[in-house]
């Protein structure tokens, strides 16, 4: 929805890591298209070794790739001192994933096929304008 104002600082970057060249590229498309500073990563492992991890307000990362999984960059982010929100999605969610994600003290738990807008809307809510409320989709 191209045109539509949105409430996350300027600025801000957002840093999409998924396996899924087609899924990266709609999100990351969808986000710029609103003015928003978007990178993205093929692998968790990608984004680690990146300068990026510096800078980002924000890690959107698939649960389930190859190497190191979307859980386990979370982990390393919280080991390393990093401590961005993360909004964990995913194809195959499961009530253990979501407890993980959760007690990991991720951000939202989205469910694919994703929503641009609703993932947009969770950024916001977690970046942005207060009066988002929380995230909507940690189910």
């Amino acid at each position: 929805m191209p045109g539509r104002s949105c409430l996350v600082p300027q600025g801000s970057t957002i840093c999409i890591v998924d396996d899924d060249d087609d899924v990266r590229e709609s999100i990351s498309s969808f986000f710029r298209s609103v003015g928003l500073r978007v990178e993205s990563f093929g692998a968790a492992e990608n984004f680690l070794e990146s300068s990026s991890v510096a800078n980002v307000d924000c890690v959107i990362t698939d649960l389930h790739m190859p190497g190191m999984d979307g859980l386990g960059l979370h982990r390393e982010l919280r080991r390393r001192g990093v401590g961005v929100p993360v909004i964990v999605m995913t194809a195959y969610s499961t009530p253990e994933a979501r407890a993980e994600a959760k007690s990991l003290g991720a951000a939202a738990f989205v469910d694919k096929p994703v929503d641009p807008e609703i993932l947009l809307h969770d950024v916001e809510a977690i970046l942005g304008d207060p009066s988002q409320g929380p995230p909507p989709t940690f189910q």
